[in-house]
């Protein structure tokens, strides 16, 4: 699956999302290693119960908090053990892992580093756009602060199929996408789309003169040549990874990840994978970027790369 076998770390909260983005990841990677997660709330301490001790002793007090405790980690072991079992019915090797986190992405990143994982997967509840880029998910937080390449699968039947669509727009973080397609999906078919918009389209094809018209044609014909030449580089850099990569070009409103989501709307995709540019959570909500736009409306999985840049800035 990844360099060196390492793991895909998959998020598991007992919830019918996460169980999609098991059987999704297993769909993705067949026969991959996997450790399933499941975040706990960091344990009760005998200082957080204080206020008990107006009418109870330290015994009794301390003897509750271990009583909790047992009582949470046995439910958190249950609860990561049957997202092992769906992993494994899927076709997993899968284990299963509790890490202790005051959120559950800080718990998931935790628990990758910890198992030397090379992919964080979770699903997505399937918020709109707007609620979860001002209120938060799991899914977006892992997007913003995760240093690992990072796997977001929206509800659907959980069993993608069909090529995988790179973006590609000559930036070190689309290279990256492409090579780590090649790392983790080794076997599938990829598209790799460039998006395009022409200023030109929007701003004269519909005057009144047949001449403007006709300017605005010729100029809208090289941005579509430019886009060509562009998509045509990546699936030529795709194949250099040992893909079997075609070109894409795509017309669209602006907004590159409208293009990719059309394409892969239009192409049956199994997933999009897009490389991410570092910016830090707040200008991501505020100015938007390609990755948190797929991650927030894409109706399938959402693969998105991390480069070495990206990764020393988190």
């Amino acid at each position: 699956m990844t360099e060196d076998d390492a793991p895909a770390l998959i998020g598991y909260d007992g919830s019918e999302p996460a169980a999609e983005a098991i059987r999704a990841a297993a769909a993705l990677l067949p026969g991959a290693t996997a450790v399933i997660a499941y975040v706990c709330d960091e344990p009760l301490r005998l200082g957080d119960a204080a206020a008990a001790r107006v009418a109870l002793p330290d015994e009794v007090i301390a003897r509750a908090v271990r009583d909790h405790e047992a009582a949470a980690t046995a439910e958190a072991e249950r609860i990561a053990e049957a997202g092992a079992a769906i992993a494994r019915d899927a076709g997993l090797a899968a284990t299963a892992a509790v890490t202790a986190s005051d959120s559950p992405w800080r718990g998931l990143c935790a628990a990758a580093e910890e198992h030397g994982a090379g992919v964080i997967a979770c699903g997505s509840r399937g918020r709109g756009g707007v609620s979860r880029a001002l209120l938060g998910s799991t899914s977006s937080s892992l997007l913003h602060r995760s240093p690992l390449p990072v796997l977001v699968v929206p509800p659907g039947d959980g069993r993608p199929t069909g090529p995988a669509v790179i973006g590609y727009d000559r930036s070190d973080g689309a290279r990256e996408a492409i090579a780590l397609t090649a790392r983790l999906l080794p076997g599938r078919p990829v598209l790799v789309v460039h998006g395009w918009t022409s200023p030109i389209r929007r701003s004269l094809l519909d005057a009144p003169l047949d001449e403007i018209q006709q300017v605005a044609s010729t100029l809208d014909e090289l941005f579509a040549g430019d886009a060509d030449e562009v998509a045509g580089e990546g699936a030529a850099l795709a194949r250099s990874h040992g893909l079997d990569a075609q070109a894409l070009t795509v017309a669209s409103a602006p907004g590159a990840w409208r293009a990719l989501i059309e394409a892969a709307r239009a192409q049956q995709a199994a997933l999009i994978v897009t490389g991410s540019r570092g910016r830090g959570a707040m200008a991501s909500t505020v100015l938007g970027s390609v990755s948190a736009g797929l991650v927030h409306n894409a109706e399938v999985p959402v693969l998105v790369a991390r480069g070495p840049a990206g990764s020393a800035a988190r």
